[in-house]
């Protein structure tokens, strides 16, 4: 009879561990930014002009039980596409660079990646200014639910390798928020470091290669937004860029982009995956 209650007990607890979600990853990568880091890939409109998402998963954005992502109630899960939904709320998401990255890092790192954790954090449409620290304004909350999505990631035993971030395509829009966005950036950069320590944090940052023709733009300024992005990696340290110009893309024929011309289709969304695994592992994949 005791034997049986035990048994009983200990599938109870392992029914429980199931429902309550995946074990705690060994190393987790943040993903914060707009919608080309939330992903838009596949999502097109609908005959009603709805957006959608095709539902196409690409064998480098499948999921496997290597790689989890926090969800939204902060909880480890299995990751599966599209990684932002329940985060990036209010939007249609679809293939984003995430799951691509933990892929090609599984297969380039071997078995010092061990479990990935994904935190994605990024929110379509968004102007850095609505990402900063702002302790004055109840009202912004990106910024303190992004640091404590970071701090509960790790709660369990897992270290946070690296923040990845793309964002700026609504700042470029406009003039002034294009001009103010160095300020902004740097200032967001080295108040994430402070709020986070003692995490060693490095920041890998895609300079954006459109602005969004969405907002208002009446005086866009794209190069002034990736001049400010350029500068902050060379300002501040453990700030490493890759360029979105250089993705497979091109503006006169749209390839490279969905139907709206301003984001990434499935097909580029991957390589920005692999870009970012690559940067990390040359430069800290001793770390893992």
């Amino acid at each position: 009879m005791a034997l049986l209650k035990l048994s009983i007990m200990l599938c109870t607890m392992l029914f429980s561990l199931s429902l309550s979600g995946a074990a705690s990853p060994k190393n987790i990568f943040i993903l914060a930014g707009q919608s080309n880091m939330a992903g838009r890939g596949g999502v097109e409109k609908d005959q009603s002009g709805n957006l959608v998402w095709d539902r196409l998963v690409p064998p480098e954005c499948e999921p496997q039980p290597s790689i989890l992502r926090l969800n939204p109630e902060r909880e480890w899960e299995t990751a599966r596409e599209p990684l932002h939904v329940g985060i990036d709320i209010n939007r249609t998401a679809g293939i984003g660079p995430g799951m691509p990255f933990a892929h090609h890092l599984l297969a380039k790192a071997g078995p010092n990646a061990g479990v990935v954790g994904l935190v994605p954090c990024a929110r379509g449409g968004t102007l850095i200014e609505q990402w900063i620290k702002n302790p004055s304004n109840p009202n912004a909350t990106f910024y303190k639910n992004f640091i404590e999505r970071i701090k509960a990631s790790d709660k369990d035993g897992g270290v946070v390798r690296a923040l990845f971030w793309f964002q700026g395509e609504s700042d470029a829009a406009m003039s002034d928020t294009a001009h103010r966005y160095k300020d902004n950036l740097k200032q967001f950069f080295t108040d994430i470091r402070n709020d986070i320590k003692p995490r060693f944090l490095p920041i890998i940052l895609a300079k954006i290669a459109v602005y969004d023709p969405f907002m208002k733009h009446d005086t866009h300024d794209l190069a002034a937004v990736r001049a400010a992005q350029e500068e902050v990696s060379k300002e501040l340290p453990d700030i490493l860029t890759i360029d979105a110009l250089q993705l497979p893309i091109n503006f006169t024929t749209n390839a490279g982009f969905n139907l709206d011309h301003a984001h990434f289709n499935t097909n580029t969304e991957i390589v920005v995956g692999k870009w970012f695994a690559d940067t990390y592992l040359s430069h800290y994949g001793h770390l893992l």
